[in-house]
């Protein structure tokens, strides 16, 4: 995910489809955010690389491997970008659903991969956390918010407001309170590939909200619990299969 330096809090608007975060030299984390979206090209829906049958993600490369996800998540699709004019950019959605099929959670998968007319790098080293799924260790922020309506009118074209306007066109919308998980995988020494996981759970299933959860909030204590439950639900739900070579 490309990231403006001002930090990981940035993230939390990122899920809700508004600002972006980068990891790129000075000349590009400095200009306008909208100007920066002008440069992503609009999504595309057919000829992606990878493809998906059975709850199966088959990417043949960057990085060669499958994920297999749970019976309880549906495929609804996928899309394809440059993202600002510097990353190739391919998304996969898997949703879980309530009764009225209302978003309980959700996996965005990302492939990520810079244009060869730079030199940018992928930089996680402010994410100290990670998460060890199957036979790979990711890099592993969670957090949790609540979705500001405003913020998704944004105009900034980030992968994040790409995915808000994909579920839309699929009859869902991020849910207004939720915890989320982001796991990267970086797909080889280059520095210049990534595989992002974002998973997002509604924390209407657990009866909270992001006030509650929050420092002052009358069940701030519980955020560690809710976090691992969310983290098992991962273990749970998803399972990395590379590919033999």
């Amino acid at each position: 995910m490309i990231r403006l330096r001002q930090g990981f809090a940035l993230m939390i608007l990122v899920i809700i489809g508004c600002a972006p975060q980068v990891d790129v030299e000075a000349d590009v984390a400095d200009v306008d955010e909208l100007d920066r979206g002008l440069l992503t090209t609009d999504p595309v829906y057919n000829s992606l690389l990878r493809s998906v049958s059975e709850n199966r993600l088959f990417s043949p490369r960057d990085p060669s491997l499958s994920m297999q996800f749970d019976s309880s998540f549906r495929y609804i699709g996928g899309q394809k970008f440059v993202l600002y004019g510097v990353a190739d950019t391919e998304q996969y959605f898997f949703v879980e659903t309530t009764a009225d099929n209302k978003l309980k959670s959700l996996y965005w998968v990302q492939f990520e991969a810079y244009l060869p007319d730079n030199t940018y790098q992928y930089d996680y080293e402010d994410s100290p956390a990670r998460l060890q799924l199957n036979d790979y260790e990711l890099y592993l922020d969670t957090s949790f918010g609540h979705a500001n309506p405003g913020l998704k009118k944004s105009r900034s074209r980030s992968d994040g407001y790409l995915v808000g306007e994909f579920l839309l066109s699929k009859g869902y919308d991020f849910p207004e309170e939720y915890a989320y998980a982001r796991l990267i995988h970086l797909t080889d020494a280059s520095r210049r590939k990534e595989l992002m996981i974002i998973f997002i759970d509604n924390l209407e299933a657990y009866g909270l909200t992001a006030t509650d959860l929050s420092e002052d909030g009358n069940d701030a204590q519980r955020w560690l619990e809710i976090e691992s439950i969310h983290l098992e639900k991962i273990r749970r739900t998803l399972t990395l299969i590379p590919h033999q070579i």
